[in-house]
């Protein structure tokens, strides 16, 4: 088979596949000498896996927001092996360190043992592999094991009407075979790619080691709902890019296979490197998700920065569009700003611009598109050149042709990415989008603005800001639902009733009188998440569902991305400062919030306790505020924005 992450030495690998239908790229380096890695390798970053074998700097110390989950996540593995300990006394227990404790764990599954916790698998050196479930569970009825890992988060979303979600197959704590799983249709499991990636390490350790179940890969996550939910790791589930530049979609093992091996590669090629520093490093930093986090960002950020900046600080560019602008020569924002965004267009829309342009060269200038060769047979695109203009071999031959190499890339929005590219390097904060001669902003005479505080275990908070642009009523202002109780699903239902029956009160008392009323949130995929789910626990999911699909339910993110451009992306606390608003207290965030949060249910004293939670409903009470000011400035600015087209390429 072909190797295809030779293509991409020196560049971002991960998430390249070869032209085989089924099969990812395999090792290509002697890695035999790679030390075993746990499945957390396959799930990071790229470069992070090198820079973690080569240290190329000083480690950034973890973060207090990080060590926070790191703590609460083996605090609640525990709170689970306690609960599973009461339901089956009996269970194998390992406590022994690393070698001890996989002799102890083989033992006690040659042994039938039903359920191992703390177990280690046995090493696959061949595999270079190490692992540590935290449930081992037998097959019922069959021969061989399963491993369950215990996350601190949510596990199921509900099942909404019309979504393609993975199915949930749950079983009880108390029947934790994976044959003792159900379906439950109000429900689907949440699709976390980093869950999943992790159980396909252990299922290949199990089936390196000859212990597997022999009825299909299974691995199952216990959240904080108190189930075992499990997955179809043969499932193909994850779209991933393909060497073809088409997408294709993948099982959970075949994405791991190509994750894991793809890092072997790039650690066996970090060791070369350090023994030879002629030997060439196989990845460079690129921005992603995770760099926020990640112990190495203060090594990469400075390269990343450098000049007009790499391509991937822009929004939405991840891996697969970096690497295709790399391969046509742009790697900062500069290049990415200077190409032809009329021809950048025409390549998003489809058409294979440098196939006309080859075909025009042999043309007279006035020949009709329709009589240009290869053209004739390709009505939709003649019709996407006529709506741009581009009617002659003439026209055709004024597009530019570096643009034009784009196309059948699979590069996206291409003509979006050029408008984020010189809007990052504009003189304006935020432009407006081509065509957008005016901002529209949907208003109404009553508007509730709305924000949702959560931890791992749930809601804690709804906000809510009461705005009356007819009048002042006595009730208008700042509302916070709040509960510092437990975050068990009856206290969440609770505190969300109070609230919603408060919402829908105001809407009703709004609408009865004759005026318009909406209510606003600021990216609605959080809001939306609970709304549902404490809807369908409430059993109201029918009235819930109802009003986030109805006009009157108006996410303020959406709104302004729609109609306005910036290179940093359009977050809430990017956004508000552009409306001259800023919050009351020090570092707002969804991360610090969490941990004003322990403070505030978990605090020794009462002081503490009171000082936290005056801080959270600061902070909440500032971002629906702020989300009202982003309304206001884009209601009072609506054409005053500069346009985009006003920002030209740089030279």
């Amino acid at each position: 088979m072909e190797c295809h992450v030779c293509d991409i030495c020196h560049r971002k690998g991960a998430d390249f596949w070869s032209d085989d239908e089924s099969s990812p790229v395999t090792t290509r380096r002697d890695v035999s000498g790679v030390p075993l890695q746990g499945g957390y390798i396959a799930k990071q970053c790229p470069v992070r896996a090198q820079n973690d074998a080569i240290v190329p700097a000083e480690p950034v110390p973890v973060s207090p927001v990080l060590q926070r989950r790191f703590d609460l996540g083996v605090e609640f593995e525990e709170e689970v092996v306690e609960d599973l300990l009461d339901l089956f006394p009996d269970a194998t227990v390992i406590e022994a360190g690393s070698q001890e404790g996989e002799a102890a764990t083989v033992a006690a599954m040659r042994a039938g043992a039903k359920l191992i916790l703390n177990g280690r698998l046995p090493s696959d050196p061949v595999g270079r592999r190490v692992g540590k479930p935290d449930l081992i569970v037998a097959a019922r009825g069959a021969t061989g094991y399963r491993a369950v890992d215990v996350k601190h988060h949510l596990t199921l979303e509900v099942a909404t009407p019309g979504a393609n979600g993975i199915p949930d197959l749950c079983a009880e704590l108390a029947r934790p075979a994976f044959e003792d799983a159900h379906l439950d249709p109000e429900w689907f499991a949440r699709k976390r790619k980093d869950d999943l990636l992790q159980l396909a390490h252990y299922q290949r350790m199990l089936e390196a080691a000859g212990l597997a179940a022999a009825d299909g890969r299974y691995g199952g996550i216990v959240g904080v709902e108190g189930r075992i939910v499990w997955f179809d790791l043969d499932a193909p589930v994850w779209r991933t890019p393909s060497s073809t530049g088409k997408q294709k979609v993948r099982s959970t093992m075949e994405v791991y296979d190509f994750e894991f091996d793809f890092r072997l590669d790039i650690v066996a090629v970090a060791r070369e490197h350090e023994r030879d520093r002629s030997v060439e490093l196989l990845v460079v930093p690129v921005r992603v998700s995770e760099c926020d986090e990640c112990p190495w960002w203060d090594w990469c950020r400075p390269q990343l920065e450098a000049g007009s900046g790499d391509v991937s600080l822009l929004p939405r560019i991840g891996w697969r569009e970096w690497k295709i602008h790399r391969e046509h020569g742009v790697t900062d924002r500069a290049e990415l700003a200077s190409l032809d965004w009329e021809t950048a267009r025409l390549v998003s829309a489809g058409v294979d611009v440098r196939e006309l342009m080859e075909a025009a060269k042999e043309c007279a200038p006035g020949t009709p598109l329709a009589e240009v060769p290869e053209m004739s047979r390709r009505p939709a695109q003649l019709e996407k050149l006529a709506a741009a203009g581009v009617a002659t071999a003439g026209d055709a031959a004024r597009l530019d042709a570096r643009t034009a190499a784009y196309s059948g890339a699979s590069v996206g929005a291409l003509h979006d990415q050029i408008d984020m590219a010189r809007a990052a390097l504009g003189s304006e904060p935020v432009y407006r989008r081509r065509g957008v001669e005016e901002v529209v902003v949907p208003r109404a005479d009553v508007e509730v603005d709305v924000d949702m505080e959560n931890v791992e275990d749930g809601v804690y908070l709804w906000g809510a800001l009461l705005t009356d642009r007819s009048g002042e009523p006595a009730d208008a202002g700042y509302r916070a639902f709040a509960t510092w109780a437990p975050l068990t699903v009856e206290e969440q239902v609770r505190n969300f009733l109070e609230f919603w029956d408060w919402l829908m009160g105001v809407r009703a008392e709004t609408l009865t009188a004759g005026r318009s009323f909406k209510a606003y949130c600021y990216h609605e995929g959080a809001e939306n998440r609970y709304l549902r789910s404490l809807g369908l626990e409430a059993g109201i999911e029918e009235e819930v569902e109802a009003f986030i699909t109805s006009d009157e339910w108006v996410d303020v993110r959406q709104v302004s991305d729609s109609q306005l451009i910036t290179g940093t992306g359009m977050g809430l606390k990017v956004v508000a400062p552009l409306a001259g608003f800023s919050w009351e207290v020090e570092d707002p965030g969804g991360g610090e919030s969490m941990l004003w949060y322990d403070a505030a249910v978990g605090a020794e004293s009462e002081e503490e306790r009171e000082e936290a939670r005056r801080w959270l409903l600061t902070y909440n009470r500032g971002d629906v505020e702020a989300t009202l000011a982003i309304r206001d400035l884009l209601e009072r600015k609506s054409g005053s924005i500069a346009p985009i087209e006003s920002c030209h390429a740089s030279p």
